[in-house]
């Protein structure tokens, strides 16, 4: 059997929190930080993504504040946040994001990764999706 990583629970939890409590919420979680690729797919997405291949944040809500375009998160099971050459590159891919427009944290545990959610999303704004007659025909 498998053993699953405790940022993989982590993840876990926070999707089923999510989705129980803010099911009109669009989030997508990083799924490929976490998986070893054969050479040709970790070939294809240093390719797709240049250099930005490194360091993109484990979930991202797409809702947007007056203040931000979106809520990125990055989740760490621990105590602190460990000083690593890969933690010290995600904090640089951070500070490109929040120059973008975004909201971006590290989160420590379930509890505060919540907190962060709910937080983010009271000030969220709702945007009314275009018409028809705004859409171009193709």
């Amino acid at each position: 059997m498998r053993k699953i990583k405790p940022e993989q629970l982590l993840a876990a939890r926070l999707a089923s929190y999510l989705k129980m409590n803010y099911p009109d919420v669009i989030f997508r979680f990083d799924l490929a930080a976490d998986m070893p690729l054969p050479p040709h797919l970790a070939k294809r997405g240093k390719e797709l993504h240049g250099k930005f291949n490194r360091g993109y944040p484990d979930l991202f809500v797409a809702r947007c504040t007056k203040k931000f375009g979106g809520l990125y998160l990055e989740l760490k099971a621990g105590a602190s946040i460990p000083d690593t050459e890969h933690t010290r590159r995600q904090a640089a891919y951070h500070v490109m994001l929040r120059a973008a427009g975004y909201k971006v944290c590290f989160c420590l545990n379930y509890e505060e990764c919540t907190k962060k959610v709910r937080k983010y999303l009271k000030k969220a704004v709702s945007i009314p999706s275009p018409s028809c007659s705004a859409r171009t025909s193709q």
